[in-house]
């Protein structure tokens, strides 16, 4: 009986020595993937949209065509604007008001003089003209940009393609003193590691040259899906972004919504607005010991007093944010009337957002940072395309749907990500507050000097940092 057994017993432990590995196996893979699945990268979905005038035609195919643009003018424009400078009524500021009123109404007569009797438009459509401008429709609309290739690329040396997004009140024109010094480096004493780009900057929708969607809830994720679309019509699988203001969270959503296509993000500004108890003591206790809740010296210097730079400060310069976050067209309307309206509306951001300390100037110190036919030739980017109101509207289609700014926070910024912290920017975010959301944080710089504007105003401050950083990424 015993021998009998025995073919029986081979039998069994032949079975057991397969099913035990398959077993372990299975259970193991399942372990595995939820390790795994646990793990994945949240995205935001793409999603699609039509943002044209009426219904989206199912049978009519979208025009993919890359158009060559030039901006042109008239005689017609020129003296319609010159009739309304001329019809300018001047109202007297209370004495020793300097900019904490808003706009100095008297350095803003001296302003307009200067719009009326010296500035040249012509002449600066041509400085606009000298990088090549293009139309692409893309959902519906008509999206402009700007496309620089650089001159010369050495032997063995690679060129980045990179996107370059703007915000409000400015425009692509933001990066005109950027552009020669990423694209030419070695020409203007800039070698950083043999990097070299080819620049991207479009309008966003509803600024400058794009057309304004014509539908409502455009917002900042419509525009990630439409610039992705863009640089992959241009023929870009992989790029880097880099972005202030509304183009931090465009560029940001970006990388949220296809971080495969995404070499590097590169921000001048963070979005953070996730508050919690933790962050309230983080707060507190940074104001006495800065090391122990992780800010460095230098972060404890440029956040506190906290009710000063974060309270006080904040809602000074945010009045115009509750009015464009509720009822754009109201004030939009007379902006879109008056260009001088529209200058002082839009260069008073240039004061202050540059140097909160430029408040207590009768000229704003407007013109120790920049020239009067710069900041003119961007306000008259948004006159002559009367585009004041449809850029207002941007902050009512965002803020309607994520009145923190912070819907997509959870998500998580996953590519490697450089972050200039300009010393004057409206608001300070420690590095440790911005791995909160930016998770793969290569290089954090706190920058000698600038503020809201950086490629406007320090185009080489800003220019060096983006190459330091490019640089780390591709020796990753």
């Amino acid at each position: 009986q015993a021998i009998l057994c025995l073919p029986r017993s081979f039998e069994y432990s032949q079975k057991n020595a397969v099913l035990v590995p398959v077993a372990a196996l299975g259970v193991g893979g399942m372990l595995l993937y939820w390790l795994r699945s646990g793990r994945r990268i949240k995205t935001i979905d793409m999603g699609d949209g039509w943002w044209g005038s009426g219904e989206r035609s199912l049978k009519e195919k979208e025009d993919a065509s890359i158009r060559p643009f030039k901006i042109e003018t008239s005689d017609k424009e020129i003296e319609d604007l010159h009739r309304r400078l001329d019809q300018f009524r001047f109202t007297p500021h209370v004495e020793g008001a300097a900019f904490h009123y808003g706009f100095n109404s008297s350095y803003l007569r001296k302003v307009v003089a200067y719009w009326r009797n010296q500035f040249d438009w012509r002449k600066q459509v041509e400085v606009l003209n000298k990088y090549p401008h293009f139309h692409t429709t893309i959902e519906g609309i008509d999206i402009h940009f700007i496309h620089v290739k650089p001159s010369y690329v050495p032997h063995g040396r690679a060129v980045q393609p990179l996107l370059m997004v703007h915000g409000w009140p400015g425009s692509f024109y933001e990066f005109y003193k950027i552009i020669p010094l990423l694209t030419e480096p070695a020409k203007h004493g800039l070698n950083e590691g043999d990097v070299v780009f080819e620049v991207i900057c479009p309008s966003i929708p509803g600024y400058g040259f794009s057309e304004a969607p014509h539908q409502k809830e455009f917002d900042s994720i419509a525009t990630a899906r439409i610039f992705h679309k863009l640089m992959n019509r241009l023929g870009f699988k992989k790029y880097y972004l880099q972005g202030g203001d509304w183009g931090s969270r465009i560029t940001a959503n970006m990388a949220q919504m296809l971080p495969q296509s995404v070499k590097g993000l590169h921000l001048n500004l963070v979005f953070i607005a996730r508050q919690s108890l933790g962050r309230l003591i983080c707060t507190m206790l940074g104001a006495y010991v800065p090391w122990l809740v992780g800010f460095s010296r230098e972060d404890a210097r440029r956040f506190y007093p906290f009710i000063q730079k974060n309270v006080y400060d904040v809602l000074r310069e945010s009045g115009y944010l509750h009015i464009q976050a509720t009822k754009p067209d109201t004030a939009g309307c007379g902006l879109n009337d008056s260009p001088v309206g529209l200058a002082a509306y839009i260069l008073e951001k240039f004061s202050t957002w540059t140097d909160k300390s430029f408040l207590n100037r009768d000229d704003g110190g407007l013109e120790s940072k920049y020239s009067l036919d710069e900041l003119l030739t961007n306000v008259m980017i948004y006159w002559v395309t009367s585009s004041i109101v449809s850029s207002m509207r941007y902050y009512k289609e965002n803020f309607a749907k994520d009145p923190h700014l912070n819907a997509h926070d959870r998500v998580g910024v996953y590519v490697p990500t450089g972050i200039a912290a300009f010393p004057q920017e409206i608001v300070h975010v420690p590095r440790v507050w911005a791995k909160d959301v930016y998770k793969n944080i290569i290089s954090y710089s706190y920058m000698p000097r600038g503020g809201h504007f950086a490629a406007f105003e320090e185009p080489k401050l800003l220019a060096q940092d983006i190459m330091q950083f490019v640089q780390k990424v591709e020796q990753l």
